[in-house]
């Protein structure tokens, strides 16, 4: 009779952990804390874990990077980047080796480990998503690298743009110009976490300053529509003079909700949006914002993918980068 082979799933569940994690310090991870790395490897030392040994392939001329990009059902994303400067910042990371770049939904689709379609796939980007916690474990097992773009998690590989920095920025523009300053915050429920980090660096900037954003002050909205007339009059009956949004689409949406009311910006209240989205040419008056260069995020996962894959330096990557303060004409 066969002996059922210890797998890393038989690890996670031993110590109610995730699969992932357990694949990261199999896998000589850095990004795991010591206590976290040793209980792992004890425990599959006792349970008998045999690691397998994968045979790479080496020497192609073209090497293959996967790109996944968030599901349809999230079609607002694809409002404030585009595709084609994200695949030209990886092809500009990789320098002088050549990357077929493939891109794939990130829609939690599972036949994609199934039926084996990797195939040689040399690394991944996950770009303004995450990986399932199974996609991840077969991707560790299979020592394929990944990096994440603009999603922050302290056990994975990441470069994204530093969310309080920028909103520290915004918030020291509005106070230099209209000094005494009643803030309010409008963020955007669907990209929670990248929101709630957007308004904590907020609360920061102004507590620093000695002034308080309290939570009747923060409004989040699940649907853009939501933005109407009767946000604009809470805004004014509470007396902000100014508004820091989530990104440039949520500051849009508000922009035309003034203009419905026949007001005038930064008259009424100053707005701000976040990210430099191609959204804000479609407006007769630029919105000041924060930029968020996609091509930047895509050479940085370039180079870091092309020193893995190509000169072996297997070394972590989690860098935040400052975005450029832009002028606009709404504070």
């Amino acid at each position: 009779m066969s002996i059922k082979k210890v797998t890393v799933y038989d690890i996670a569940e031993e110590l109610g952990i995730s699969s992932s994690t357990v694949s990261r310090v199999l896998n000589n991870s850095s990004l795991i804390g010591d206590d976290r790395r040793k209980m792992i490897l004890d425990t599959a030392q006792r349970l008998g874990y045999k690691k397998r040994t994968i045979k790479k392939q080496s020497g192609r001329a073209i090497l293959n990077i996967r790109l996944f990009l968030p599901p349809a059902k999230y079609n607002y994303i694809h409002l404030f980047y585009d595709v084609a400067e994200l695949i030209l910042g990886l092809q500009k990371g990789f320098d002088d080796v050549k990357a077929n770049i493939i891109t794939s939904i990130n829609d939690g689709d599972l036949s994609l480990i199934e039926s084996k379609k990797l195939g040689d796939i040399d690394g991944c980007v996950f770009a303004f998503t995450v990986p399932s916690d199974e996609l991840e474990s077969y991707l560790e097992e299979k020592q394929i690298p990944i990096i994440l773009l603009n999603r922050e998690q302290p056990e994975n590989n990441y470069v994204m743009i530093d969310n309080k920095t920028g909103m520290q920025k915004l918030a020291d523009a509005v106070i230099k110009k209209r000094g005494d300053v009643k803030p309010c915050y409008i963020g955007f429920n669907p990209i929670e976490r990248v929101s709630q980090k957007r308004q904590q660096g907020l609360i920061e900037a102004f507590k620093a300053k000695g002034q308080v954003i309290a939570e009747e002050d923060i409004f989040n909205v699940t649907e853009i529509t939501e933005i109407s007339e009767s946000v604009i009059g809470t805004i004014l009956k509470r007396g902000y003079n100014a508004v820091f949004c989530f990104n440039d689409i949520v500051a849009v949406a508000m922009y035309h909700a003034v203009l419905h009311e026949g007001l005038s910006l930064p008259d009424c209240f100053s707005l701000t949006g976040f990210d430099n989205s191609p959204v804000l040419k479609l407006l007769d008056k630029p919105i000041n914002t924060i930029n968020f260069s996609v091509e930047t995020l895509g050479y940085e996962a370039g180079v870091w993918l092309r020193s893995w894959v190509v000169e072996r330096k297997c070394e972590s990557m989690q860098k935040k980068i400052d975005g450029e303060y832009i002028q606009g004409e709404t504070v």
